[in-house]
């Protein structure tokens, strides 16, 4: 019964968030079954722990068998809407290849790739049910919030050390972060729910399934875009090979390798509405930027970083760099003239310290380009601006939108290390590597873009095999 109530509350987000998106993703799209079933798999993974949080808050207590059968529920309506929904448009995707059939070669090359997804998979799942709870800030602030509620069966409130003191501990508890958003700890906390009983390993299989309905909605989104089907599972394994993303699953417990996930949903969604212009993508990029806060405070900043990047998309070239330039001048004010004690997503300007520190960067440096975190892919990011350049005239209408919000956030990643209290965490290792992944997903798809533009601008003599080959490992 245990094993089967594992199953049931593994397979309720997915079901949840995937019956969802199927709703709002018309038929016409490249992919669509594992854009659909990834980004659902993902968004039931934000859905579920609302849900807990809605429950909670109404005053019920918190037990499997009190949040399950309403899940259930949802996913009941959920299934009659699908079927009782006008059938979509017929309408092809402007994103189609125009070639899709691949070679003996390429097809066991297709097969390779995805045993190789496969393997990886089962190898990070494996290494994360025979490990205990370990990471530090999983023991310190996240783990720590789920093993108290699993316990009360209820959101008891997380406070601040001296007002835990002052309270004598009455009905409050505390730790490292008291503050820190809850859908991580909550994850784990509706795993225990399912088993009854309180596990250190399986508490940490939502990070597997994260793993997974990121490598699915990057393929999905990938196809959407335009790529082949050998193009985007040869991507998907460059994502899914990615040292420092593997540790983050194996060592489960931290938060980021969540946020990164949902980062990417919503930088490819964003993308493939900047190009197509499709209701659902545009409300699945909006949901997904959204949903960054509730993973950490850092994500206000990535939810920020879409403005830019809605500039460029919605605005004619001229009145956008105006409006870009404008902003840039008001941020700077800002710094200058908001109180320093004025907290905005848990920091304040007092708090962060400004002022440059050159010794991050020889840590940014190293653990991009030096350390085994990305494989190559520290390398090919070195390329970026160039490449830019030389495809600006054929990619700058479809690629500004993604461009500039990645961009903003490259900025506001080196701003954090070079100009805030937070450079020990590249001086030291302890931090730069983790913020990394909250980005790297999502470059690697604009690594992506890159290359069909490439492709697309391939010479006649290139043969069908070579525009569909794939550069060196770059991740």
């Amino acid at each position: 019964m245990e094993w089967m109530n594992l199953l049931i509350a593994l397979a309720l987000p997915l079901l949840l968030g995937g019956l969802l998106v199927d709703l709002v993703m018309p038929a016409a799209v490249p992919g669509r079954t594992a854009l659909v079933w990834g980004n659902g798999m993902l968004a039931g993974l934000l859905l579920v722990p609302l849900l807990i949080r809605l429950i909670d808050s109404a005053g019920a207590a918190l037990s499997f068998s009190t949040i399950a059968p309403i899940v259930a529920a949802l996913i009941v309506l959920l299934a009659l809407a699908r079927r009782w929904t006008i059938a979509r448009g017929p309408g092809q995707s402007l994103a189609e290849p125009a070639n899709q059939r691949l070679s003996a070669q390429q097809q066991v090359l297709l097969v390779l790739l995805v045993l190789l997804i496969v393997l990886r998979l089962v190898t990070l799942g494996l290494e994360l049910v025979w490990r205990p709870l370990f990471p530090w800030d999983a023991t310190m602030h996240w783990a720590t919030k789920a093993r108290v509620w699993f316990d009360a069966q209820s959101l008891v409130p997380f406070v601040e050390n001296g007002q835990w003191l002052e309270l004598g501990g009455a009905g409050v508890f505390t730790d490292y972060h008291p503050g820190y958003p809850v859908t991580t700890p909550l994850l784990q906390t509706w795993v225990s729910l399912s088993l009854g009983r309180w596990d250190e390993s399986l508490i940490n299989l939502p990070w597997l399934l994260c793993c997974m309905g990121l490598l699915a909605a990057f393929y999905g989104q990938a196809r959407a875009a335009g790529s082949t089907v050998l193009t985007a599972t040869a991507f998907t394994y460059m994502l899914v090979s990615m040292p420092l993303l593997g540790t983050h699953v194996a060592l489960a417990g931290y938060a980021d390798l969540f946020l990164g996930a949902i980062y990417c949903a919503a930088i490819m969604a964003f993308h493939n509405w900047s190009i197509s212009r499709r209701r659902g993508q545009a409300m699945l990029a909006t949901f997904f930027a959204l949903c960054c806060p509730l993973i950490k405070n850092e994500g206000f900043f990535w939810l920020l970083t879409f403005v830019p990047g809605l500039i460029v998309v919605l605005l004619p070239a001229r009145r956008a760099l105006t409006l870009l330039a404008a902003g840039v001048v008001v941020l700077a004010l800002a710094l200058l003239l908001v109180p320093q004690d004025l907290a905005v997503a848990g920091h304040s300007l007092a708090d962060l310290n400004l002022r440059y520190r050159p010794g991050a960067l020889a840590g940014i440096a190293t653990s991009i380009w030096i350390q085994d975190n990305w494989h190559l892919l520290g390398y090919l990011l070195v390329a970026l601006p160039p490449l830019v350049l030389v495809l600006r005239k054929s990619a700058s209408g479809k690629l500004a939108g993604i461009a500039v919000t990645l961009l903003s956030a490259t900025v506001l990643f080196l701003f954090l290390f070079l100009f805030t209290k937070y450079s020990m965490g590249a001086v030291r290792f302890t931090a730069v590597g983790r913020i990394s992944l909250h980005l790297m997903p999502a470059l690697v798809f604009f690594c992506l873009l890159l290359w069909n533009e490439l492709v697309a601008r391939a010479p006649a003599t290139w043969t069908t095999e070579t525009a569909a080959g794939m550069p060196a490992n770059p991740a």
